[in-house]
């Protein structure tokens, strides 16, 4: 799977993803060089990334095959280079990661362009252009880390989120035991992801979506108990079944793994483009 970072945010997820053996990364920002990387240039205006030429970027990309995740976060600058960018790589099958950061910590122009970038892209994956985009949001990330100190933050944040894409990850490529992950309603295109525990039936999503229609709750549960816990099937039906909604699509995969704890993870999906939440910035 190829994994292209843009901007610092981007490329700082793409680098903690590629020491993955699964992945290849590519990074594309400004003051950045060396072996799989293409510096753009500095702009002050988002106007001038939309409308740059890049030149050799084509070459640059042109040997990329697969699944491709694209990962941005849209208040930066050079978010507004992702439409040219991803017009590049029509030809492959192309994901989103969106990071969205807290709305709250941005200043009037930051806001106003992530605004662009986010309803964009939905957009742009609502109407089948991407197979899917995924939405994370950084406040989210936060209470689901139960908060993190200033020095070192966004490492924080970016720990817990590379641990649950790559699981998920790994699950979505995986025969299960039990159950399906499936497929999802080719309508069903923005989705977000979250950590489940089994043990206690708490959940963290990592963006709070509107207008869920698809909740698949993954399980990774120790083989041992799989072959020896007579009641697990019982139990897992139970705590499924207390999930139903209505309007809300419940299913659900049992995987076998060698940790010693059961683990969890959910898949999020619905038709409908996510609005922003509200800021001290209208």
């Amino acid at each position: 799977m190829n994994i292209i970072g843009l901007g610092k945010a981007g490329c700082a997820i793409a680098d903690s993803l590629g020491e993955y053996p699964q992945y290849k990364k590519i990074k594309i920002d400004v003051d950045i060089s060396g072996k799989g990387c293409y510096t753009l240039p500095t702009f002050e205006n988002a106007e001038d990334y939309e409308n740059y030429d890049y030149p050799k970027l084509k070459s640059f990309l042109k040997d990329l095959k697969g699944q491709t995740v694209f990962v941005l976060a849209g208040s930066g600058t050079s978010s507004c280079a992702s439409l040219r960018i991803l017009e590049h790589l029509r030809r492959l099958p192309i994901s989103i990661l969106y990071i969205q950061p807290d709305l709250e910590l941005l200043t009037e122009k930051q806001n106003l362009q992530e605004r662009v970038v986010f309803h964009v892209l939905q957009e742009y994956a609502r109407s089948g252009v991407f197979e899917e985009m995924c939405i994370i949001s950084n406040t989210s990330l936060d209470t689901a880390l139960g908060g993190a100190p200033i020095l070192g933050y966004y490492e924080k944040l970016n720990e817990i989120l590379i641990n649950t894409i790559h699981m998920i990850n790994i699950f979505r490529n995986s025969e299960p035991v039990l159950g399906n992950i499936g497929d999802s309603k080719q309508t069903h295109r923005i989705f977000t992801v979250g950590i489940f525990d089994p043990k206690k039936d708490s959940e963290k999503m990592l963006f709070s979506l509107d207008n869920a229609r698809e909740r698949c709750y993954i399980y990774g549960i120790n083989e041992d108990k799989l072959k020896t816990d007579t009641h697990l099937l019982s139990k897992l039906k139970k705590q499924i079944n207390s999930k139903s909604k209505e309007n809300l699509a419940i299913s659900y995969a049992v995987y076998s793994t060698e940790y010693d704890n059961d683990i969890g993870y959910i898949i999020e999906k619905t038709p409908h483009p996510q609005q922003r939440k509200k800021t001290n910035i209208n």
